[in-house]
This record gives structure tokens, C-alpha cells and sequence, in this order.
């Protein structure tokens, strides 16, 4: 009885070992000198990426776009065949904590001649024409094999291998946020692309109002040929470009089809004009938003199973207890197989002790030494290119919406510089060139802006991953 108080004592402080507490990793990882980071504490939570997050940008057709394509897009599902193997391995490699139990039947024929041997007067009893003796026998087992846990070992095996399928699965909930990112973005290239198509479908018919005035007065010797020169040549790149919109829309139109698992036919509808509504961004973002990010998650968790196998490693040197047995029933009559008086049984127990394993518990154990530090390592950069991708994405939309705003007044300026130098030229005040360059620097504006409104909406996709699906903690 001492003996075994004297084994449980030893199991349980050893259990009480096993758990990863690397306080280290947890505090104070970054402070921002700004202040805008209220705490770097570490959160442990599983948080989920916000479904449905697409709509904060209030586009119905992006809404049923998305929809069809959480269900139809095979890239997701070829992550969720793989989230499936991941599970199973887990499942696999977890380790034996319950016993091993299977059952066997077999029937046994076999064919003996005992002449000319000791036996033979015997065999002449079962067989009194001579010659070789027949039998047949049948049998039913059920074996058991159970290796007992004593230190825990086979628990941190298994706590090893479910973190590690955690890790999976958190690496492909970042796997479906960034895929159904990138769809979001597609779809918004397109739209930019009709709002350019749009555009360039204005601007060929300014130009081409250009033209004709510039023709009617040319056939009136009023104007130059260099003038209708003019004219006639940015007409003809007008026309060049609003082709060249059509393809790019075509391109993109089929490229969002096949995203959504469709034939690509070209004729999927979207919004012709990209969305203004775009969430608004706190002055102040707690740093425990970026640890709810599945990519920061699942590094953790790769913490975790690898601290699991290390513990598992240490524990390869203590001996193992197992336990066997078996129960059944042997006959050379089937029909008495389930019969009692014919069963037999037997049960054993073994204790093996590592004594010379040529250095391989060794190796294992700074092999897990080795894994448990790239994980750590990993995990504190992940944390640091977190921040730093925030930050670079909090600095782009500022810059941006300055950028806005400096095309807007642009865009005013130029349309009314635009609309002088016609009315100029109509008077004979100025020449062509002035109102084409007027032109064009209008129509410029307009595209830049559509641009950058849709690098606003890129750069807020990219921020919402940063933040693992949304701004706030609520």
C-alpha cells in the first residue's frame, strides 16, 4: 500500500507540471509610445472571425455574392477537407489512454500420423483404421492491452496532439477570413472597373462633342487643321481606352465568377458605383484585439502542443506499467463455443524500465526543447508584425483620405478651369489645346478618385484582418 501512495504522489506532481503557464509571453509584450495600445496582455480566448462582416459596406449584391461563394468556392473547400485530415491525424496521433480491446475467431484443422512414433497406440483409440489423425478446432478471444498512465505521459501525447489540431483549426478560420477577403476585394475591382468604364464612356463623348465643334468649324475655314487634328487624335485614344475598360471589366467579371463556382460567362451583375459606407475606426484600440486574430491564436496553440510533447518526452525514461488479458472459449465443437465450461482466460501485468535506447529518448526530449522555442519565438514575431501591420494600415487610411480630399478640390478646379477655357474658345480667346488639357485633367481627377475610394475600401479589408473581423470587442 506504501508503494503505491508512494507512485500516485510522484504521477501527480508530475501532472501538475504539465501545464504551459510561460508568463513571459503574456506580459507587457509591446507598449506603444503613443499610448494608443491600452495593454499588451495576452487573451486566451477563441474569439471567431464576425460573420458576415462584408456588411458594413451595405451592398446587397456584394451580400448575395458572398453568400454564394461561402458555399460554392472550391478553395474553401479544399481547406475544409484539410481542416478534416488535420482532425483525423490529431485523432491518431493522440496517443493510448484507454485500453486496446479486439476479439478474434478462428478454426483450426490439422493432420497428424503418429505411426511408428510413441503415440501410436493412443492415436489408434481416436482412429482405429491407422493412418493420420484429423482435428479441427474452434476458438473465440477477446484480448485487452492497456499501457496504465501513471506519470501522465500518454495525456500530454494527447494534449499535444489536440492543441496541434486546434493550431489547424484556427489556421483555417484565417485561411476562410483571408480567402473571403480577397473574394470581397475582387468584387470591388470590378465595381471600380465600371465606375472607370463609366467614365471613359463620358469622357468619348466629350471628347466627341469636342470633335464635332472643331469639325463644323474647320469645314467653315474658321479653324486649322491642327485643330482637328487635335481633336480627331483624343478621340481616338478616347475610344482606345473605353476598350480598353471593357476588357478589364470582362477579365474581372469572369474572375469573380469562377470565385463564386460559376461558368464564367461574363455576365455577373455587381453595383455599378463602389460603397461609401465604411465603418469608422476607434481613436484608441486595445491590444488584446489583435490576440482574437486565429493566425495569433493558432501560434499560441503551437505553444501548447509543444510544450505538451516536451512534457511527454520527459516522461519516456520512467517506466511503463501495462496490463493484459484475454477471455474466450476453445472447442473442437462449434456448437459448445459459447458454452462456460469451455472457456479459458488469463490476465498479466508488466512494468518496463528504458535502460539503453542508444540516445533516442535523449534526442526526442531536445528535439522537443528545440520545437518548444521556434514556437515561443514565432508566436512573440506574429505578435510583433501584428502591431506592425495595424499600425501601417491606420497610417495608409489617413494618408488616403488626404489624398481624397486634395483630388476633390483637384477635381473642382479642374472642371471649372474646364468649363473657362470651353467657353474661351468658343470666343475665340484661347486655343484647342488649353481646352483638350483642361479636359483631360478633368477626367484624370475622376479616375484618381474612383482609385483611391477603392484603395480606402482595400485598406479597410486589410485593417479588419489585422483586427481579426472587426474594430471593437463588442
Amino acid at each position: 500500500m506504501k508503494r503505491i501512495s508512494i507512485i500516485l504522489s510522484l504521477a501527480l506532481l508530475f501532472y501538475s507540471c504539465s501545464t504551459y503557464n510561460k508568463t513571459e509571453l503574456s506580459n507587457e509584450i509591446i507598449k506603444s509610445k503613443d499610448g494608443d495600445w491600452e495593454s499588451s496582455t495576452i487573451v486566451k480566448h477563441d474569439y471567431l472571425v464576425s460573420d458576415n462582416w462584408w456588411n458594413i459596406f451595405e451592398d446587397q449584391k456584394l451580400d448575395s455574392a458572398m453568400k454564394i461563394f461561402l458555399s460554392n468556392n472550391y478553395d474553401l473547400k479544399l481547406a475544409i477537407s484539410s481542416l478534416e485530415s488535420s482532425k483525423q491525424l490529431a485523432v491518431y496521433n493522440a496517443g493510448k489512454i484507454l485500453p486496446d480491446i479486439s476479439t478474434q475467431i478462428n478454426n483450426t484443422r490439422s493432420s497428424q500420423n503418429f505411426s511408428g512414433t510413441s503415440m501410436e497406440e493412443a492415436a489408434e483409440l481416436f482412429n482405429p483404421g491407422g493412418g493420420a489423425v484429423l482435428s479441427e478446432t474452434y476458438a473465440l478471444n477477446l484480448t485487452s492491452q492497456w499501457e496504465i498512465d501513471v506519470w501522465g505521459k500518454l495525456y500530454s501525447k494527447k494534449l499535444s496532439a489536440k492543441k496541434e489540431y486546434q493550431s489547424s483549426k484556427n489556421e483555417h478560420k484565417y485561411l476562410q477570413f483571408s480567402l473571403t477577403s480577397q473574394a470581397v476585394k475582387i468584387y470591388f475591382n470590378l465595381v471600380e472597373s465600371k465606375e472607370q468604364l463609366s467614365l471613359a464612356d463620358s469622357s468619348l463623348s466629350a471628347y466627341q462633342d469636342i470633335f464635332n465643334i472643331v469639325e463644323r468649324r474647320y469645314n467653315q475655314g474658321v479653324r486649322s487643321s491642327l485643330d482637328y487634328r487635335l481633336a480627331k487624335s483624343n478621340l481616338l485614344i478616347a475610344e482606345a481606352s473605353l476598350e480598353r475598360r471593357k476588357m478589364a471589366v470582362d477579365g474581372l467579371t469572369r474572375e469573380m465568377e469562377v470565385l463564386l463556382g460559376l461558368y464564367p460567362s461574363g455576365t455577373f451583375k455587381t453595383s455599378n458605383i463602389l460603397s461609401k459606407s465604411l465603418p469608422g475606426i476607434p481613436k484608441n484600440l486595445p491590444s488584446e484585439i489583435i490576440q482574437r486574430r486565429p493566425d495569433i491564436i493558432a501560434s499560441y496553440n503551437k505553444i501548447e502542443s509543444s510544450f505538451a510533447d516536451l512534457d511527454y518526452a520527459k516522461k519516456m525514461k520512467f517506466p511503463s506499467f501495462n496490463l493484459t488479458g484475454s477471455v474466450g472459449a476453445s472447442t473442437d465443437d462449434l456448437n459448445n463455443l459459447l458454452d462456460g465450461d469451455f472457456s479459458v482466460w488469463n490476465l498479466g501485468a508488466s512494468m518496463t524500465f528504458p535502460i539503453f535506447q542508444s540516445g533516442k529518448i535523449k534526442a526526442y526530449q531536445n528535439l522537443s526543447k528545440s520545437l518548444l522555442e521556434q514556437a515561443e519565438i514565432q508566436y512573440v514575431y506574429s505578435i510583433l508584425k501584428a502591431f506592425s501591420e495595424i499600425e501601417n494600415k491606420l497610417s495608409s487610411d489617413i494618408m488616403l483620405n488626404k489624398q481624397l480630399i486634395s483630388l476633390s478640390d483637384a477635381y473642382t478646379q479642374s472642371k471649372e478651369a474646364y468649363l473657362l477655357a470651353k467657353d474661351r474658345y468658343d470666343k475665340g480667346l484661347t486655343d484647342l489645346i488649353t481646352v483638350l488639357d483642361s479636359q483631360k485633367r478633368m477626367f484624370d481627377m475622376q479616375g484618381q478618385m474612383i482609385s483611391v475610394r477603392k484603395m480606402l475600401i482595400e485598406n479597410r479589408i486589410d485593417l479588419l484582418i489585422c483586427l481579426g473581423g472587426r474594430f471593437s470587442e463588442s
